[in-house]
């Protein structure tokens, strides 16, 4: 498989999982994604995409387990 199939996969992978990110189970993770209108904040999804690819990496976590522990890690900020 080509690194940009598998960078493709990964980044499907990843908002698949944040598209099960509410205000309730994620909250951190929530309000950087979204405005505050509820609308997808780009600029804040691609910087919460980028350090769920660090997790995974770093941890060899899968996105659904990398989501939460950043949740953590970002209450702790």
């Amino acid at each position: 498989m080509k690194n940009k199939d598998l960078q493709d996969e990964l980044r499907l992978a990843i908002k698949q999982e944040l598209s099960k990110v509410s205000q309730a189970n994620s909250p951190l993770i929530w309000a950087a994604i979204h405005n505050s209108k509820g609308k997808l904040n780009i600029k804040g999804y691609l910087r919460i995409e980028g350090l769920i690819i660090k997790k995974i990496i770093a941890g060899q976590l899968t996105p659904s387990a990398a989501i939460p522990q950043l949740e953590q890690e970002l209450d702790f900020r």
